[in-house]
């Protein structure tokens, strides 16, 4: 007959197996842990229980195939619910985001922001401001460059398409994943957004060789 485990020799070992890969952090930094692995080794219980498994590939490999299915299924939903407003494009949508809430800023600062192309951030600030929707002004800190920002069309427009934007969500979930398997999939996609965010605009314009070498020295 199988024993009950007693949960505080359990939290013990977690606590052994932490510190021999984190030495030197603190309790809290335990309990941080020890909460985001109950949630992941609940998340896998409910995985286990279903008949998906990864198609005969690398669980990277596997895993880089849903996320940019899933993008495509949001970019879808997005422009649908777009076909009305001025703007029918979830990129037009989150440049101006970005500027209502982190306020004014460089091109390249908002560019580098969205994870976008120079070009095509370029042409997203061209026509926001064409729209009406982000104006320039002079940079105070650089006579020779200008900043952007939003502009109260846009500020008005933020407000009114909100509740169309917050629709996608509702649309690509529909209730298929439960608040725990999606905070546990943020949580894992977040930690990937935080490891390349900080290296993006470095590796804009050098080579994928140059890029590899970079990233297999981290």
């Amino acid at each position: 007959m199988d024993r009950k485990k007693n949960p505080v020799i359990e939290l013990v070992k977690a606590w052994e197996l932490f510190e021999q890969s984190n030495a030197g952090e603190s309790v809290e930094d335990f309990c941080r842990y020890y909460l985001r692995q109950q949630e992941v080794d609940t998340f896998k219980q409910s995985v286990s229980e279903t008949k998906d498994d990864i198609p005969g590939m690398r669980a990277s490999d596997a895993l880089l195939i849903a996320v940019a299915r899933v993008n495509k299924y949001t970019s879808f939903y997005t422009r649908k619910v777009m076909q009305h407003l001025p703007v029918d494009n979830g990129e037009d949508f989150a440049y101006l985001a970005t500027l209502h809430f982190d306020g004014g800023m460089r091109k390249g600062e908002l560019i580098n922001a969205n994870i976008s192309e120079f070009t095509t951030g370029t042409n997203v600030i061209n026509r926001l401001i064409k729209h009406g929707l982000v104006e320039e002004f002079p940079d105070p800190v650089d006579a020779r460059s200008k900043q952007v920002k939003i502009t109260d069309k846009g500020v008005q427009w933020i407000h009114d398409c909100l509740p169309d934007m917050l629709s996608v969500t509702d649309l690509l979930m529909n209730g298929v994943l439960s608040e725990e398997e999606m905070r546990v999939a943020f949580l894992i996609l977040n930690k990937l957004d935080r490891y390349h965010a900080p290296l993006f605009a470095e590796f804009r314009t050098q080579k994928v060789e140059d890029i590899r070498e970079r990233l297999a020295s981290r």
